[in-house]
């Protein structure tokens, strides 16, 4: 919390001063009392990137090999303990970012503010206007995501960063979901599925210079960490009869 005070001589009223006195805290060290873990909050702040994107060198799967036909999907490849490495890792982010929203509490960002478009999503989006939507709000861009920039219609003009916006937009989603929210993920899951297939490297016809990595991560995350396992019952029965 900050107060601001009154215009004295030179000092310019609009500066801002703590309203709480918070501890001095090395950096590294642990929190030892209340004052110290103030420190820490404050400083973790201030070290928040301005752009969230997927890193996706932890999505690095090493590809095993295997007697199944040419375009079979890429997702039966997934060894479990890599899926459960990236949803420890998917969860500390969401932690990471339940956190970061207590403290920009009073940022909510307007889905009216928003120029929502295609070329919005050829860049990453803001860790600032991830974490400032409200539930509505970030569903809101999910059914649009996934009405235009998912389209059936639309495989050839796939938003370039449209991957990490769905992550991103995932890891501020509160559980649990209410079912006309998850009804929108499973769609998108779906979609994801299909585009991971439609680029896999090994399959017939696959655009090569469109990445999997993206679309499969979402699926997988849908799949386990929403818990809708049925849509990879569903991916095995479509790679049967393909």
């Amino acid at each position: 919390a900050v107060v601001s005070t009154q215009s004295t001589g030179d000092v310019d009223h609009t500066i801002l001063h703590p309203a709480l006195p918070i501890g001095t805290l090395e950096s590294g060290a642990k929190p030892q009392d209340g004052l110290q873990y103030l420190s820490f909050v404050q400083r973790q702040a201030q070290d928040i990137p301005d752009v969230m994107t997927v890193d996706r060198s932890k999505f690095e799967t090493t590809t095993v090999a295997s007697d199944e036909p040419r375009g079979s999907s890429i997702l039966r490849e997934i060894p479990q303990h890599i899926v459960n490495k990236q949803l420890k890792r998917f969860s500390e982010t969401r932690q990471y970012c339940f956190r970061m929203q207590k403290i920009h509490a009073n940022k909510i960002v307007s889905i009216s503010e928003i120029a929502k478009s295609k070329k919005l999503f050829d860049t990453p989006p803001s860790l600032s206007l991830i974490l400032g939507l409200t539930q509505i709000g970030v569903f809101d861009l999910l059914e649009y995501i996934e009405e235009l920039c998912l389209s059936d219609q639309e495989v050839s003009r796939v938003p370039a960063s449209i991957g990490s916006w769905i992550f991103s937009l995932l890891t501020v989603v509160d559980k649990p979901v209410p079912m006309d929210y998850m009804a929108v993920l499973r769609r998108i899951g779906r979609r994801c599925r299909k585009l991971s297939k439609l680029s896999d490297p090994l399959a017939d016809n696959s655009p090569s210079e469109t990445d999997s990595t993206p679309f499969m991560v979402v699926f997988v995350l849908i799949c386990h960490y929403f818990e809708q396992l049925d849509l990879l019952e569903e991916a095995v029965d479509d790679d049967e009869n393909d």
